[in-house]
């Protein structure tokens, strides 16, 4: 059976997308499709547009990792599944496992799925959480040799983060975006323009066919984790005048909760940091002190506990050293919404 169609009622799209039935366009990290399916096998056809940096594809069976490849430039087909019990049906997942990688003119696009089962109806989990970050919200790290350095996306594993162990305790969907390098004030190497702030109302501005209006009416967060200030920790310690540009920080990381509170207005608005560090921490809090003193009472500093050197490839925190973030993350949220019911 050839599906060539993502009917809402069989695939849930995950993650930023536009209204799109004819095919799914996955713009970051953790972007894809969910589908309920007793079949033998699957496959998709997907296109890639990249031509340096390979974009990976992730597959989940039942929220279990089961596959992970990269996609060569052009259409062509890939197995998802294989020698499956046709009589067991599954949840499967298709992630976007890698960022937007800075060359891709398009997304990278699904395009028909080719199967010899069937298709369950799927909903979404009760709660959505939106997850605003840099490298380790994207996953830079979580898989690979320790020893790698280079930047490659190979080293980026999306489905193997605190935002995706949070999700999953939590039984909660997930939406992301995320830039390796970038700060709520300015990234590692002291650029302001690359802040997620910036790009934080458009579809994707990092590929240029995203450039456009996001429309956040599609599904509102119930709540909202921002792990950013590793990199803005960095850039302050190139400051000349550290009391200025600290305070500029403070402005930049208000500034940028008061913009996710227009959009998400109903969500609890959580900056957990500390993951690489707290030198920033001060500064942050001050910024979510500024937030709760005018009047929004839904929003909370997290400390979150330091990877203290367990770290994977590109001397990244660990795959352990992200599930003791989230098992940190979904408590405090755990204890959040019991006390809002």
């Amino acid at each position: 059976m050839s599906i060539k169609r993502y009917d809402p009622r069989t695939f849930l799209q995950l993650g930023r997308h536009k209204n799109n039935e004819e095919d799914c366009q996955l713009w970051w990290s953790g972007s894809g499709v969910r589908l309920h399916a007793a079949c033998t096998f699957l496959t998709v056809e997907a296109e890639s547009f990249c031509t340096e940096h390979a974009v990976w594809l992730g597959v989940l069976a039942d929220g279990a990792p089961i596959a992970r490849f990269p996609l060569l430039p052009g259409r062509r087909s890939y197995p998802l599944l294989a020698g499956m019990d046709i009589s067991v049906p599954h949840e499967i997942t298709i992630l976007r496992d890698t960022q937007p990688a800075g060359d891709e003119p398009l997304p990278v696009t699904l395009h028909c799925l080719e199967t010899d089962g069937t298709l369950e109806s799927v909903s979404p989990r009760t709660r959505l959480i939106e997850f605003i970050g840099d490298s380790l919200t994207t996953g830079e790290g979580c898989t690979g040799p320790c020893g790698a350095e280079e930047w490659r996306t190979a080293w980026m594993c999306s489905m193997c983060t605190y935002a995706a162990y949070t999700a999953e305790a939590l039984d909660a969907d997930k939406r992301q975006i995320s830039v390796s390098g970038w700060g709520a004030w300015r990234s590692w190497d002291n650029d302001p323009a690359h802040r997620l702030g910036a790009v934080y109302e458009r579809l994707c501005a990092l590929i240029p066919a995203g450039d456009i209006p996001y429309d956040f009416n599609e599904r509102k967060a119930d709540a909202v984790v921002i792990n950013l200030g590793t990199n803005d920790a960095t850039a302050l310690r190139q400051a000349q005048d550290h009391d200025a540009a600290a305070a500029e920080f403070v402005r930049c990381a208000e500034a940028l909760m008061a913009q996710i509170r227009v959009h998400q207005p109903d969500a609890y608005i959580v900056w957990a940091y500390g993951l690489c560090g707290n030198d920033i921490a001060p500064y942050i809090e001050q910024a979510v002190s500024a937030r709760q003193a005018a009047g929004d009472a839904c929003t909370a500093f997290l400390s979150i506990p330091d990877c203290n050197g367990d770290v994977g490839s590109r001397m990244h925190p660990s795959r352990a050293a992200h599930r003791h973030a989230a098992e940190k993350i979904s408590a405090f949220l755990q204890s959040v919404w019991r006390n809002q019911l």
